[in-house]
């Protein structure tokens, strides 16, 4: 029996020892990644009659479609869209301003009454085509010339 118990006593010591000199070390690894972003626009301006390539300059007011807009994004929360409002300039003549508004693809013209206000947003990743309109009113005795203009289209992720 006390060759049992010695025996015993040895084991438990031997583990004791074994155990109370094994070491741990450690280390970490960074993981990083990128996702870029895949926003994009595309503006084709419209041509034809009483269009971008020949607005009616005739007095009154008018509400001509003068871009087709193709976005698209990656980004989950969609993007923003801007547009510039702006004056038709010719030299040495009175400009006519002009504001800018965007349409749903293909929807009827927008109302005089919506000009000025915010343009629809995407709210997720994806396609969104835009009709763009400009609302403008040359006077009743306009300068002679050959006006000009230019509108910048901005989309921001989200």
């Amino acid at each position: 029996m006390f060759k049992s118990k010695s025996l015993t006593s040895l084991i438990i010591v031997s583990l004791l020892t074994i155990s109370s000199s094994a070491m741990a070390a450690f280390d970490t690894v960074e993981l990083n990644g990128t996702v870029l972003s895949t926003l994009a626009v595309e503006a084709t301006r419209t041509t034809g009659a009483n269009s971008a390539a020949a607005l009616d300059l005739s007095f009154g007011e008018h509400i001509v479609k003068v871009a087709d807009l193709e976005m698209s994004t990656n980004n989950e929360q969609g993007f923003s869209v801007t547009t510039s409002d702006g004056e038709l300039t010719a030299t040495g003549a009175t400009s006519i301003a002009y504001v800018t508004h965007t349409v749903t693809n293909a929807a009827a013209a927008p109302a005089n009454t919506v000009f000025g206000n915010a343009n629809p947003n995407r709210a997720s990743a994806g396609t969104l085509a835009t009709d763009l309109y400009i609302m403008y009113s040359p006077a009743e005795l306009q300068d002679p010339g050959d006006y000009v203009g230019e509108i910048t289209v901005t989309i921001t992720d989200l």
